[in-house]
């Protein structure tokens, strides 16, 4: 991509203003949003595991999860 041609520098602080957007994009995120997100990446608990703390259907888990994606995906872009 065209990203991967600019200079070391660039790439970084590129890198740090998307960091920057993710941050502020998961804050503005409801509890459960939050939670959700911290069980998934920071715990990396497996959909079944996950979905037995919110009490839901794998489904809805995945559901949530690519709705999430797709909200703190478009901050970063």
């Amino acid at each position: 991509s065209h990203v991967s041609a600019r200079r070391p520098l660039e790439r970084s602080v590129l890198w740090n203003l998307q960091l920057e957007n993710l941050r502020n994009a998961v804050a503005e995120l409801n509890a459960q949003e939050q939670e959700l997100i911290s069980l998934h990446y920071g715990g990396e608990l497996s959909m079944e595991k996950i979905r037995k703390v919110f009490s839901v259907s794998q489904m809805a888990v995945s559901k949530r999860l690519k709705k999430l994606h797709a909200k703190l995906g478009s901050s970063v872009t």
